[in-house]
């Protein structure tokens, strides 16, 4: 396998730090409990723990396809894109169990791995642990780019406060209690309420510092201040929910609510109108993956969060969930049908077949593809040869080009990709990348960055 890793690069170590103990310094520091002075992992989990790999699971039913999903399974537009299915395909479907349970998923079955995929999780694991270290500032960093470092490691990401040699913070806290990152902060309060800036540098899309908080598993009651007053993340949550707008993008408010909500969950906008989660699918599929933000991957990522959430919870596949469900497949099948012969896939997205050798749009498109397909195949898919290629590739293009200056999205979904594949093909061969950087004095950080890196936007 090319750029395999022959020898381990991580120490099979973890180091937990107790809310108790978080609490304690602040109370004998004589001031109050910040996030950003504590390992939010020791109260919600680490990425690299089970019970983040809750969020990362899914998997579709085993079962064989019904005669009506058989019939409705492939739609192609005259281009040869997958079609959204017609609304008439669900019409009489009804969606009547009770409530969602607690999310209950596991990670991808254990199976003896072969000494090629032995290889691929080692080479997945040497390109995450190469990475880690890298932290953003808050002097220069953006929270825009704060985002797509939490992308990527989720609670475990650190920044360093006030410029590259500066003491490490956690990157959560940091953005929650509304520290400036470059100058700029993320929240407001808006009419007593607490809301999200969106522009150049802070949020590009509505709902998706939200979205992002979901993905890294963050609870609902996890604490916000913002000029002065105190929230929890619940409060952002009502605020994504009231402002919900027909027409346009979605795609982050459906992978926050579907997260943070009841698949069944119903409410009532600013405007006075009626919105539920599966109105979000509806509107959404409304819309084009061509020309949606980062080709569409996004929008393909809420139709299987949806999807995936709805499986982890026991409930029906129906109504606008089986919809999603079909589109998500026919579009893995017109994926698969545009890779290239080296694993990456089109470079033009999904408006055809690419292959542009510019490493950068490389990484850019192989990198947010794979990040949907990773967290929406199957167990069996994920190890489907296509697949186990594509993931080599962009696991040895980032540790070929470990001097090279990414832009800072792109490499932020990339990375993102590869640890969503090991947590669910590679969860039992140990954490993704050592917690002994995340928890304990790292040199290497500092000097990582302290070496030029230029910002460069989606």
């Amino acid at each position: 396998m090319n750029g395999s890793i022959r020898r381990s690069l991580w120490p099979a170590a973890s180091v937990i730090v107790s809310l108790a103990c978080a609490c304690a310094t602040g109370i004998l520091g004589g001031g109050e409990l910040d996030p950003a002075d504590f390992d939010i992992q020791s109260v919600y989990g680490s990425p690299n723990g089970s019970a983040w790999a809750v969020t990362l699971q899914a998997s579709r039913p085993s079962t064989p396809a019904t005669e009506k999903e058989q019939d409705t399974s492939i739609r192609l537009k005259l281009d040869g894109a997958p079609a959204a299915p017609n609304e008439s395909d669900s019409a009489s479907d009804s969606d009547s169990d009770a409530a969602d349970k607690t999310d209950s998923a596991s990670p991808s079955p254990s199976n003896q791995l072969s000494p090629e995929m032995d290889a691929l999780g080692k080479q997945i694991r040497a390109a995450l642990t190469m990475y880690y270290p890298r932290h953003q500032n808050t002097r220069d960093n953006t929270p825009w780019e704060v985002m797509h470092a939490i992308i990527a490691y989720g609670v475990d990401t650190r920044l360093f406060k006030g410029g590259p040699a500066g003491e490490r913070v956690n990157a959560v806290g940091w953005m929650c209690f509304n520290n400036p990152c470059a100058g700029e902060r993320m929240l407001f309060v808006n009419r007593d309420k607490v809301d999200a800036r969106r522009g150049v540098g802070v949020q590009g899309h509505a709902g998706q510092f939200l979205a992002i908080l979901a993905q890294s598993h963050v609870k609902s009651d996890y604490p916000l201040m913002v000029s002065g007053k105190n929230f929890t993340l619940a409060d952002l949550i009502e605020h994504e929910k009231e402002t919900c707008v027909a027409g346009e993008e979605l795609t982050f408010k459906l992978i926050s609510l579907m997260h943070y909500l009841d698949s069944d969950a119903e409410w009532t906008t600013r405007d006075g109108q009626q919105w539920s989660i599966q109105r979000l699918i509806r509107e959404e599929l409304k819309q084009p993956i061509r020309g949606a933000a980062c080709g569409g991957t996004h929008r393909l990522m809420g139709f299987s969060y949806a999807v995936n959430k709805r499986i982890q919870r026991g409930k029906p596949m129906v109504g606008e969930f089986r919809r999603a469900q079909t589109f998500v497949q026919d579009y893995h099948r017109y994926t698969f049908g545009m890779q290239n012969p080296d694993g990456s896939f089109s470079t033009e997205w999904f408006t055809r077949r690419g292959d542009s050798q510019d490493i950068d749009r490389r990484l850019k498109t192989s990198g947010h593809i794979l990040e949907w397909i990773a967290f929406s195949l199957s167990d069996d898919e994920l190890r489907d040869p296509r697949t186990v290629k594509v993931v080599d590739y962009l696991s040895n293009l980032l540790l070929k080009n470990s001097k090279h200056t990414w832009e800072i999205g792109p490499l932020g979904h990339g990375l993102h990709s590869l640890a969503i594949y090991h947590n669910r093909v590679f969860q039992n061969s140990g954490p993704a990348w050592p917690q002994s950087l995340v928890s304990g004095p790292d040199e290497e950080a500092v000097l990582q960055a302290t070496l030029p890196v230029e910002t460069v936007r989606e």
